[in-house]
Formats: C-alpha cells, structure tokens, sequence
C-alpha cells in the first residue's frame, strides 16, 4: 500500500505547490507531465492487479491464434479492444507492452480531461487516485478505454452538438457496450432540476429498485445475450449497503455546495450526474455488476470540485473568504481520503496492496480464478 500513500502525497504536494502556492499556470503542463509519467510507470509494472487482470491475458494470448477476420466475426458486438489485441500480437509485443499502450491511452485521456475543464489540477489528480478512477483503469481496462471516450464526447455534450457526441459514444461502445446505454445522459445532464423532477427521478428509481426483477424478466428477451444471461453468473449478486455510502455522501456534498457553481450549465451537469451516480449506485445492492454504468457520471467529480473550489480562490484579500476556501477543501480533501481509505480496506477492483513484476509470487489465486470464468463467458460469446 506504502506505494499509493506516496504517490497521492507527491502529487498532490507537487501540484499544490506548483500551480497553486507559487501561482504559477506556465508550469502546469510540467506537473501535468509528472502526473502523467508516475501513473503510466504505475500501471504498467504491475503484476495480477485487478480482478480481470488474468481475464485480458487470456483473451491477449487467445487473439494471437487468430486471424483479424475471426475476431471481427466472433467479437463483433465489441471488436475493437480485439483489435488492438491483434495488432499488439503482430508486431510481437508480451502482453506487459498490452497493459503500458492502454495505459498511455487512458492517463492520456484523464490528464487532456484535467487540463482542459478542470479549475484545479491538483485536486483533480488527487480525486483521479482517490474516488478510485485509476484502480478502475488497472482491472476494467475495456470499460476504462469507453470511459474515455466519454471524455471526449463532454465538449459536444455541453455544447449541445449531437452528431459529434454520438461519434465518440459510438466508438468508445465497440470497446465496451455500457457506453451506448449512456446515451441519453446528453439529454439529461443539461435538465435543470426542479424539486418536482427531483422526486419524480427518486419516487421512479425506487420503484424500479423494489420491482427490479420482474422488470428485468419483461426486458431480457430484447437484451444482447451476453447481457440477458448475467442473472446465471456471480455478477449477479449483490453488495453490501455500506457501498453505497460513498456515492450518497459525494451527492450530498454536491448539492450542499452547489450555489458555489457560477455557470449554469456547468450546475445543471454536476448536480444531475451526482444524482444518477447516486440512484445508479442503489442497484448494486441488487446486482452489484450495475455498478458499472454509475462510473460514467460520477467521472464528472474530477471537475465539479475543483469547480465549487475555484469559488473561493485564495487570490482574495478576505481573509474570511481565504478561510471559507480552506475548509472547503479540507472537506474535499477528507471525503476522498476516506473514499480511498474504505476501498483499499474492501479491495476494491482487487489493485490493493499493488504488487509488481517483481513480486509475481504474491499474485492472488482469485484473480485468476475469476479471470478464467470471464474467459469461458467471452469464448461463448456472452460477455
């Protein structure tokens, strides 16, 4: 674990001095640039981390027997993961080079996110390690890779340009399916909420929370069969209601803090992604394999923050103002201590304690246990 500590300690001290004490902008793209090295050295020495870790192994060594066209037809529903697969085997690459490309790919993607829409870079890289997006890149790589893409869409979701936003939803899906079921969020994100809109979106995800079975029964036989058949795999269980704790809290914070949001729309985006994050996270005391579609509006957390933070900047000479801004980040600060404190205790997406390519001999059976059912659900064609 000491190499997490360190990491979040480096970073967020280097990024605090750099661009906020010395008040410096010229020297984000340096710290940006440190932040981006330290994670992609992170995530490509590591060794059996994440509970797929074994999973993407399998299917890496499995596309080196076969031909682009067999991909293509056997994985068409979401080609493009095997692809890349493919074409890291052909140009003789170990799996470890597999592991550091898409690893370059989605800290690429977290740090352009960071430096173009965040308020504060430091709190947004600190947040990135601690709410758990990293751990999420080091077990889900393919979700990870449609998250990105995401990413990329929120320019055109702001903006309210659909043809290019449905582009990025479109790719970033035939990496990972969950991305198309998000769709609709460019309609809702942007719905200023209304006390009644509000109780109508709880009364309904309640009522869909108690009647979630026989609801999922009526809309299976139109499901993908690789999403109809979760019910017959241990995806299917459910989690505990602690989990859930977290994402009510950052919700809370959210809206506790929201008059500190100037830009209207930027509110609109922030409030109604940590509501649906919310009410998504609810399920997972159903079926805890839910929990994937929560991630996508909860990324917004990066810079809603920072965004409430950047209300009470410490360029004033309110000495009020100045306290009000360092409680508030404290505040911040401790909900994602906390939040990685209770994740690194439940070993959330199984990254902790990291292990490296040094230590292979402390890899844990259960990844590769879970990691070869994964494999015999892909075979099928049902994952």
């Amino acid at each position: 674990m000491a190499i997490y500590y360190i990491t979040i300690i480096i970073l967020t001290g280097l990024g605090y001095y750099l661009t906020e004490k010395k008040k410096k902008q010229t020297r984000m793209p340096l710290y940006l640039a440190v932040v981006f090295s330290s994670l992609v050295f992170l995530c490509s020495f590591r060794y059996a981390i994440g509970f797929d870790y074994f999973s993407y192994r399998d299917i890496y060594e499995m596309t080196a027997s076969m031909s682009m066209s067999e991909i293509l037809k056997t994985f068409w529903y979401e080609p493009l993961f095997f692809v890349v697969c493919k074409c890291f085997n052909l140009c003789g690459l170990p799996f470890q080079l597999l592991i550091t490309g898409i690893s370059l790919f989605l800290l690429f993607s977290a740090v352009w996110f960071i430096a173009h829409y965040s308020k504060s870079a430091w709190i947004s890289v600190y947040l990135y390690i601690t709410l758990q997006f990293l751990a999420y890149d080091m077990n889900l790589m393919r979700q990870s890779v449609a998250l990105c893409f995401f990413l990329f869409a929120y320019p055109f979701l702001k903006s309210r340009r659909l043809a290019p936003y449905s582009a990025c939803i479109f790719l970033g899906g035939l990496f990972h399916n969950s991305l198309w079921f998000v769709f609709p969020l460019y309609f809702l994100l942007l719905i200023r909420l209304s006390k009644k809109i509000t109780i109508c979106l709880i009364v309904t995800a309640l009522a869909g929370y108690l009647f979630f079975e026989p609801l999922f029964r009526f809309v299976r036989p139109l499901l993908p069969e690789k999403y109809a058949v979760y019910d017959q795999t241990y995806f299917w269980n459910s989690s505990t209601w602690e989990y859930i704790l977290p994402s009510l809290i950052y919700c809370l914070l959210i809206y506790l803090f929201r008059n500190r949001i100037s830009d209207d729309a930027d509110r609109s985006i922030y409030l109604n992604s940590a509501l649906y994050q919310c009410l998504i996270s609810l399920f997972i005391t159903k079926h805890f394999i839910l929990e994937r579609f929560a991630v996508y509006p909860f990324v917004f957390s990066l810079i809603a923050i920072p965004d409430i933070l950047a209300s009470d900047r410490l360029d004033t000479a309110d000495a009020a103002q100045k306290q009000r801004y360092r409680r508030t980040v404290m505040v911040f600060l401790l909900f994602g201590g906390a939040y990685f404190l209770f994740a690194s205790v439940k070993g959330f997406h199984h990254v902790y304690p990291y292990v490296s390519l040094l230590e292979k001999s402390r890899s844990v059976p259960i990844g590769s246990l879970i990691g070869g059912a994964w494999r015999i659900l892909l075979v099928r064609g049902r994952f």
